[in-house]
């Protein structure tokens, strides 16, 4: 069979995501898949960066799909479909709505799809595709082969890897724990350790979501692999500050850049969301540990909590100053279609009527706050964007001084960190709903 595999476009310029304008994130999952597709022709279109070939024909056409990019994929879907092709979708937004999909699909994966991807082929080579497709166990990770990367669009500084998958944090406004693959898994260490080696690229991101929640895991593959001279990224919770010994692995292993979600400087935002393990406190004693081994440090930050008043916005960004961030990240809260959070806020009556689905990332208000407008949400985040970001430009200067090893080695890296923090952003932003 001609197989393509898509995943549709994610950003747009002067958007929230707007460091990853000029970074190729490349979809792993869609290469993983590939690499279980012997015996079958396969295309690879990454919306960020390839031109989707509606002009060839394919035999099965395969979309991962999350809430932001479902108008877009159904569309996507709908134009091959016309062509005669079948059409199966995958992703956490199928995951959590099934039979919305379908009306656009042929099958859907629900949850992951490595234990179910070969008898989806065999279905479709035969024209018996099932609705849905469903694992009865999570993944063994070390079941996933390597991705075929000669598949993805790569041709940049940045490549990315994935150790673990799951968390083992039940945070209300994550979609992870209603979602079949929430279960913390590792895979074997000398495997991450020989792909790593594989890469061409000198700059890592590790796409995990909680890599550390085995720290003696964590601190054994930093070992591992800090011998092989990269450089990496990676998202971490607040915690790790608690072990020393962790930092320091994972400084010497080569981490300059750590994403840590520190998500509010409202202790009662905390209980609401059951952020259990955040303690704010402890956040500017978790930055300095950070900043002490060279790690730079990005805050991701939500607004919209039930507890969250209008004075949110300038707490927040006082409290970032305080603790010295390099760099945040702001959120607005997002509740997806097909989870507890947005069935509570449906029942209350507070999601707002006639949002488009590209409204569902992450800079949009798509519901009614407690304590402001949703107008009074859009514009306390904005405000608190424009105000953070004249402040990191300030210190950019002073972080590069600190690294001027990057300005040789890494000249990719430092563009995108220049552009990311001069970038002008706009969270009204948005995809466009076509394909």
């Amino acid at each position: 069979m001609k197989i393509l595999l898509i995943k549709p476009r994610w950003f747009v310029k002067g958007g929230l995501y707007r460091l990853l304008e000029s970074v190729k994130f490349t979809p792993l999952n869609l290469g993983i898949l590939a690499a279980l597709s012997d015996g079958n022709e396969v295309t690879v279109a990454d919306g960020d960066w390839d031109a989707i070939p509606y002009e060839k024909d394919f035999d099965l056409v395969g979309i991962t799909v999350t809430t932001f990019t479902s108008e877009q994929a159904y569309a996507i879907a709908d134009r091959f479909r016309a062509k005669g092709a079948k059409v199966v979708m995958g992703g956490p937004h199928p995951s959590l709505l099934p039979q919305e999909c379908l009306a656009h699909a042929d099958a859907a994966v629900v949850g992951e799809a490595e234990y179910v991807w070969k008898e989806l082929l065999t279905d479709a080579g035969k024209g018996e595709l099932k609705n849905i497709y469903k694992s009865g166990r999570p993944t063994d990770m070390d079941d996933v082969p390597a991705p075929r990367r000669d598949l993805l669009n790569e041709t940049s500084w940045i490549s990315c890897i994935q150790a673990t998958r799951g968390c083992p944090n039940k945070c209300l406004y994550c979609y992870l724990p209603e979602v079949p693959w929430s279960a913390y898994r590792k895979r074997d260490i000398e495997k991450v350790y020989k792909e790593l080696k594989s890469l061409k690229q000198k700059v890592i991101y590790f796409v995990d979501d909680n890599l550390f929640a085995d720290p003696a895991y964590a601190m054994a593959l930093f070992d591992r692999i800090a011998p092989l001279k990269k450089i990496f990224s990676i998202q971490a919770p607040t915690t790790i500050a608690k072990n020393p010994l962790l930092v320091e692995k994972m400084a010497k292993a080569g981490c300059f850049h750590v994403q840590m979600g520190f998500q509010t400087s409202n202790p009662q935002s905390l209980k609401w969301a059951a952020i259990d393990h955040n303690h704010i406190g402890d956040y500017k004693a978790a930055v300095s540990l950070l900043h002490k081994h060279r790690i730079l440090v990005t805050g991701f930050l939500m607004f919209g909590f039930d507890t969250d008043d209008k004075g949110i916005f300038v707490r927040s960004v006082a409290m970032a100053k305080e603790i010295n961030l390099d760099d945040a990240n702001l959120y607005v809260l997002t509740p997806y279609p097909g989870t507890k959070i947005y069935e509570q806020f449906k029942k209350e009556g507070r999601l707002l009527e006639g949002k488009d689905r590209m409204n569902f990332g992450w800079a949009n208000a798509v519901f009614k706050p407690k304590n402001m407008t949703p107008e009074e949400l859009e514009a306390g985040v904005q405000d608190a964007i424009v105000k953070l970001s004249g402040y990191f430009r300030r210190k950019l200067p002073l972080r590069l001084a600190e690294r001027p090893g990057w300005l040789l080695r890494h000249p990719g890296l430092v563009r995108s960190i220049i552009y990311g923090l001069f970038a002008k952003r706009d969270i009204s932003s948005k995809l466009e709903s076509g394909a």
